[in-house]
């Protein structure tokens, strides 16, 4: 009969991600599907993962979105079942359900990459709990002719470090991403493990997109961008891992959804190791990226 599996998926947040993803699709009108997932910062086990456009386990090649599958009939009507131009569509209908966008799509993370940035810039001493910003509203890099805008083009003054965060305040942290350089930022993504896959043990994971090192190097405006997540992509579990890794201490984990293999006495065959990959930052930056990313929900635009 096989060996049986123990989960790190808790069915009910995996209930919540499943009701939370759809809820979000339909409020912001979603065309092309999304992720939710949900992680324990402390071992990197997986709690819940849900993928948008979804499929049946009991009956994967039925095609679950009612949109999709009216145009399938409507081509099926028009061309027939044996058709190339049925069997093409069907085909891509089937696999874009399949596909679980949170390990096999990449994505500009945008403000949810800024963590990172905040990290690395305080573990190198280049800020502090007590630093100070002044936003205009936008800011000016060497090497690039045009203005690079906060969200909020008035400008949100003189603000501490904190409030910055809490901000999402674009040219604060482009102050940040320079201040710590093109090498060792660059030396700070390949760290939190951005360059490379993350290892989860489910098949189709995919790496992010970056610049490479040699390149980004000799671009000022290349870390200026990225210090608020643009002009590059990552992974959804690639970020997650970094950001987990941000809160938890600074240790980086593998993400895993298997936590044990027993065989048909119930016999552990194999248990999952949760020892951390490495430390990225020190529990003491760890500490002022939880406290500024929890005011950023309790005060700030999160």
């Amino acid at each position: 009969d096989g060996a049986d599996l123990t989960l790190t998926i808790d069915s009910s947040i995996q209930s919540l991600a499943e009701q939370l993803l759809q809820e979000g699709i339909e409020a912001y009108d979603v065309q092309n599907g999304g992720f939710v997932i949900a992680m324990n910062p402390q071992t990197g086990g997986i709690y819940a993962m849900a993928s948008s456009p979804d499929f049946n386990p009991n009956d994967y090649d039925e095609i679950l979105d009612a949109d999709t599958q009216a145009e399938l009939d409507a081509l099926k009507e028009q061309y027939g079942a044996d058709s190339e131009e049925y069997a093409s569509a069907w085909n891509e209908a089937y696999n874009r359900q399949l596909r679980n966008k949170a390990l096999s799509d990449t994505y500009e993370p945008g403000s949810t990459f800024k963590p990172i940035t905040l990290a690395a810039a305080l573990e190198e001493g280049k800020v502090t709990k007590n630093s100070t910003f002044y936003c205009s509203g936008s800011t000016r890099v060497q090497g690039w002719n045009k203005a690079i805008w906060c969200s909020n083009h008035s400008g949100h003054g003189q603000q501490t470090l904190i409030e910055a965060v809490g901000h999402s305040c674009n040219p604060a942290f482009i102050s940040m991403g320079l201040s710590v350089g093109t090498e060792t930022y660059y030396k700070y993504l390949k760290s939190f493990g951005l360059m490379d896959k993350t290892g989860i043990d489910m098949i189709g994971e995919v790496k992010g997109i970056f610049q490479d090192e040699k390149s980004f190097n000799s671009q000022v405006v290349s870390l200026a961008s990225y210090s608020f997540g643009q002009t590059f992509n990552v992974t959804p579990i690639e970020l997650i891992r970094a950001q987990a890794a941000c809160v938890n201490g600074g240790y980086l984990y593998q993400p895993y959804i298997v936590e044990q293999v027993l065989d048909e006495d119930g016999n552990v065959l194999s248990q999952h190791d949760s020892t951390p990959m490495r430390q990225v930052i020190s529990e003491e930056t760890s500490a002022i990226v939880r406290e500024a990313l929890e005011y950023v929900v309790s005060s700030g635009s999160g």
